[in-house]
C-alpha cells in the first residue's frame, strides 16, 4: 500500500500567526498554492487557506450597509450613498488587509504521519472536509499533503 511519504510534498510553505491576511494571500497566490500551515516556535498551531480568507472578507464586508435604488428620483440620494459606501468599503478594507492570519486560521488542525497510507489520509480528509493535511513525525513538519496527491498516487 502507498504511504503518503511517498505522495507528499516535502517542501512545506509555513505562515506566521503574525503574518497579515494580504502578505498571506501573496505568498499563497505567487506559489500557486491554495493553503498553508501556521507555525510558531516550530510548531503548528494552525491552518489556513485561501477560501478561509475569502468567508473572513466576505463576512467583515458584509457588515457594510447596501444600496437600494427604488428610482430615478432617488438617484441623487443613491449617489450620495454610494460615495459614503465606497469611503467606509475602502476603509474597511484597509483594516480587513492588515488583519493578522491568526484571527483567520482554523486553530484545530488535522495531521498525517508519513507512514500513514494515502486510503487513510483520503478518508481523514474527507471526514473533516479539508483538502490538505500538513505531515508531521516526532513533532516536525515534514511535508504536506493534499488531495491533488492523492488523485496522483492513484494514477502512479
Amino acid at each position: 500500500m502507498k504511504t503518503v511519504k511517498e505522495f507528499m510534498n516535502p517542501n512545506v510553505v509555513c505562515l506566521s500567526p503574525d503574518d497579515t491576511i494580504f502578505d498571506a494571500a501573496k505568498i499563497l497566490s505567487q506559489l500557486n498554492i491554495a493553503g498553508a500551515p501556521v507555525v510558531e516556535n516550530d510548531k503548528i498551531i494552525g491552518i489556513v487557506s485561501i477560501s478561509d480568507m475569502i468567508k473572513f472578507i466576505d463576512i467583515k464586508l458584509g457588515k457594510l450597509p447596501k444600496i437600494n435604488t427604488p428610482g430615478l428620483s432617488t438617484l441623487l440620494l443613491a449617489l450620495a450613498q454610494m460615495q459614503k459606501v465606497r469611503s467606509d468599503f475602502k476603509k474597511e478594507l484597509e483594516k480587513i488587509t492588515k488583519t493578522k492570519i491568526k484571527h483567520v486560521m482554523t486553530k484545530k488542525v488535522i495531521t498525517a504521519s508519513s507512514s500513514q497510507t494515502i486510503i487513510d489520509v483520503a478518508e481523514l480528509m474527507e471526514k473533516h472536509d479539508v483538502n490538505r493535511l500538513p505531515v508531521v513525525d516526532h513533532g516536525k513538519i515534514v511535508g504536506i499533503v493534499a488531495r491533488a496527491d492523492i488523485i496522483k498516487s492513484l494514477i502512479h
